[in-house]
């Protein structure tokens, strides 16, 4: 019974007279609940500035994104789910893209689509941060729950990840729900309240990041491990919970000293007999069934479908058997490389490819068995590096990624990885006190080590490791600031800590991993010398572009040869300086910076170098070639990047037509003309612009003509901007028409002239039943010319 001093009672009864009309008294806040509400505001603002700097377009790649996002599209059209060309993956993301987009096709824009699949990342990515805190604290301490909170708000990868079409956004998203009700389902069977409901929500969440990534279907086994050891650990203790969540769970300087989370109770002792006995087996096996029961039940449906359709037991996907035989490939290890392994897949039926990779495996291994493992080491040194520098001072290109734009964030991204990861290993080796989830934890994470050494490293194929090593870094930071604490307030006893943390076994094997782990990043790569190399590479950069936008050529040259001097691999740099050559009429030197090396926006320049020297045949292969793989809108680039040929006529979807045009759909072509000539065209999809750079200045009394057709019933009215002047022109459907407008004499003398275009659109599948075409689209537009 509790009771209360006279004081106190009074001033309840004093309180209980006040009058109302003091108004609303609001519930109180917690630190700890602001300091989350802010990292998710700081958090939601550095996602909204990668997606707004990030040209990435999965409409336009020939990637993973790409894939996810035809097959999403093709989906949301028929209602079918068509598997990849040369192996069947995971269908869990692709499902939820094919709901987005099926919502923005039925508000008229399917891109409105790709804006919602983003929304859905940023909103599951911010999530984590309450959960992430919940899940550490429970772990842990309130502090280290709020450095984890912190590391997934911040850390650049956590931040660009919703950006990105791909599998990973789901799949973490949903490890990590995982991860947290798990621990929420320990601390209720604990304290001996209704656990189950979090057990079986756990089973569903791995289900789901199974359906988006294979690879975690086999964690259920550390999961039944961790509900094993929970399920031991409570009848072995015969323990009573301690109402609350204490905030310190364990100082790896006290060893043994501190209490643990839960403490045994008096008056509990007996109730149980032995945990090995039959009691425990049958507990464990209970609470077992209860994850897997659900894991299964999500991931059956989807199981089914494939034997029925394959004739083949396949439970998720084929990706596993065929990267691994791709990896060992006699292609791959003979130097032929990846495509002509898909290629040799890609030619068998798609049921039989499991079939055939996993025989192929068994040959090799035969055959030549080290093969397996040859690139263990290689791969296990890669996965522990600096991932913002290596994609900005080691890659030979950006590849498209916004990393000049968004440097701060990507340096503030390693520096704090390189502080949460080596100490990681502190709380890792410390004596384990948070249950079963230190096995769940060491399990992932080597597992994850385990995939990316068998077949490559892959930087999203790492994030289970970084969320785990984060959450245990945060642990051992927590732990290291309580230290410093007490060594402000009692120098002694903070001493007594530490020795006894030296002196400890846990303590001396954290801290040899530790610094283990700092000694094989900071070998893999001489970061002083790249990133001095890199700076210097940066500032003759800025420096040359600043002169070729002052056309100021041989100072841009010079600058940007500079630039390749400290970095002579750099791709991105060769394209620009091959840009500049491309504008002084100087293509064998073009060609020459180019060489061979691959990028998509290196062939944009070797389409425009092939059609300044008029072959148009290998102009159209580059420029179309990058408009189909670049993973961005290759219209936009080279209306903004180039200075096309000048020219009063301008033939669209002919392959030449880059860097005069944006907002149009792929080029196509009309039926066979009389002459036995083929005609080409564009689709304007909405809003467009055409830029006209002219051969001699405009004259007085100019006519542009535009040669179009609708295909809706009635006149479709396009909207034309040009010199200040807005015209109307009613394009009838179902039949080739030349339609002329007098230009302005505003323009008059003018170089250039810009149209901006703009017709109500469609999707033709909403009006044919019949159609997979999902495409927003208006007019098809085939010559525009001034005369």
């Amino acid at each position: 019974m509790e009771t209360y001093s006279t004081q106190r009672v009074g001033r309840s009864f004093e309180e209980s007279r006040r009058p109302a009309s003091r108004g609303i008294v609001l519930p109180r806040v917690s630190s700890a609940t602001l300091i989350i509400v802010a990292l998710v505001l700081i958090g939601l603002a550095m996602r909204l500035w990668f997606i707004a700097v990030n040209d990435i377009d999965p409409r336009f790649s020939a990637a993973d994104d790409g894939d996810y996002y035809q097959r999403a599209l093709h989906l949301a059209v028929t209602g079918r789910y068509v598997d990849n060309s040369w192996l069947i993956r995971p269908p869990g993301h692709v499902f939820m893209f094919a709901g987005l987009l099926r919502i923005g096709i039925a508000l008229g824009d399917p891109t409105v689509g790709i804006a919602l699949i983003r929304g859905v990342h940023v909103a599951l990515s911010l999530l984590l941060v309450p959960l992430g805190y919940d899940l550490a604290r429970r772990l842990f301490d309130r502090r280290a729950g709020l450095i984890f909170a912190t590391i997934l708000a911040v850390w650049f990868p956590f931040v660009e990840l919703p950006a990105l079409i791909l599998s990973e956004p789901l799949f973490l998203s949903m490890l990590g729900i995982h991860f947290w009700l798990l621990v929420r389902w320990r601390d209720s069977y604990r304290q001996w309240r209704r656990s189950a409901p979090w057990l079986l929500a756990a089973g569903v969440a791995l289900a789901v990041a199974s359906l988006a990534r294979s690879p975690a279907l086999y964690t259920a086994v550390f999961v039944v491990g961790f509900v094993v050891v929970e399920v031991w650990r409570r009848m072995r203790d015969e323990r009573q919970p301690v109402l609350g969540v204490p905030t310190r769970d364990i100082k790896p300087f006290s060893g043994t000293r501190q209490p643990d989370r839960y403490m045994r109770s008096p008056s509990s002792r007996g109730q149980w007999s032995s945990p090995h006995d039959g009691r425990w087996v049958l507990s464990a096996a209970r609470a077992s069934l209860i994850f897997l029961v659900p894991f299964v039940l999500t991931i059956a449906p989807w199981t089914i479908r494939n034997y029925v359709t394959y004739q083949r037991f396949i439970v998720i996907d084929t990706l596993g058997p065929v990267n691994l035989w791709m990896a060992m490939s006699d292609a791959v290890n003979e130097g032929r490389g990846e495509n002509e392994a898909k290629s040799i897949l890609a030619a068998i039926p798609q049921e039989q490819r499991q079939d055939f990779v996993s025989a192929d495996i068994s040959r090799i291994l035969r055959e030549e068995p080290t093969r397996l493992v040859r690139n263990f080491w290689p791969y296990f040194t890669h996965i522990w590096k600096a991932q913002f520098i290596e994609d900005f001072f080691v890659k030979v290109s950006f590849f498209t990624r916004p990393l000049r734009e968004i440097w701060p964030m990507g340096v503030l991204g390693d520096l704090l990885w390189l502080i949460f990861t080596p100490v990681s290993l502190i709380a890792l080796a410390a004596r384990p006190r948070e249950g079963g989830f230190r096995l769940l934890a060491i399990g992932w994470i080597a597992y994850s080590c385990l995939t990316v050494m068998l077949i490559h490293v892959e930087p999203r194929y790492l994030l289970p490791i970084w969320f785990l090593m984060g959450l245990y870094g945060a642990a051992s930071l927590s732990w290291l600031g309580d230290w410093l604490g007490l060594l402000r307030e009692d120098r002694a006893n903070a001493a007594d800590d530490a020795l006894h943390f030296l002196r400890s076994p846990w303590g001396i094997a954290g801290l040899v991993l530790m610094l283990a782990l700092i000694w094989q990043i900071f070998s893999y790569r001489d970061y002083p010398q790249i990133i001095a190399q890199g700076i210097q590479r940066e500032i003759h950069r800025a420096a040359g572009a600043s002169a070729y936008a002052a056309k100021d050529y041989p100072t841009a040259i010079s600058e940007y040869e500079a630039m390749l001097a400290a970095h002579p691999d750099f791709v991105d740099g060769r394209t620009e300086l091959a840009r500049i050559y491309l504008d002084m009429g100087r293509y064998d030197e073009g060609w020459a910076i180019l060489a061979d090396r691959p990028t998509h926006r290196a062939n944009v320049i070797r389409g425009a170098l092939a059609r300044a020297q008029h072959d148009n045949k290998a102009a159209r292969a580059y420029f179309e070639d990058a408009e189909q793989r670049a993973g961005e809108n290759v219209q936009k680039l080279t209306l903004e990047w180039l200075n096309p040929p000048p020219t009063s006529s301008l033939t669209l979807g002919n392959g030449v037509d880059f860097g005069y045009l944006d907002g149009f759909s792929f080029g196509e072509y009309l039926p066979p003309q009389p002459d036995g000539s083929l005609a080409t065209y564009r689709w304007l999809q909405g809003n467009g612009v055409i830029a006209l750079p002219l051969p001699t200045p405009l004259r007085a009394g100019s006519v542009l003509s535009l040669r179009m057709t609708g295909v809706t019933p009635g006149a479709t009215p396009l909207t034309l901007d040009v010199g200040g002047a807005r015209i109307t022109i009613p394009v009838q459907s179902g039949q080739w028409r030349v339609y002329r407008v007098a230009l302005p004499d505003s323009l008059a003398g003018q170089s250039r002239i810009e149209l901006r275009l703009h017709a109500p659109t469609f999707i033709p599948l909403q009006l044919d039943p019949q159609s997979t075409d999902a495409r927003q689209l208006s007019l098809m537009i085939s010559r525009v010319s001034v005369e």
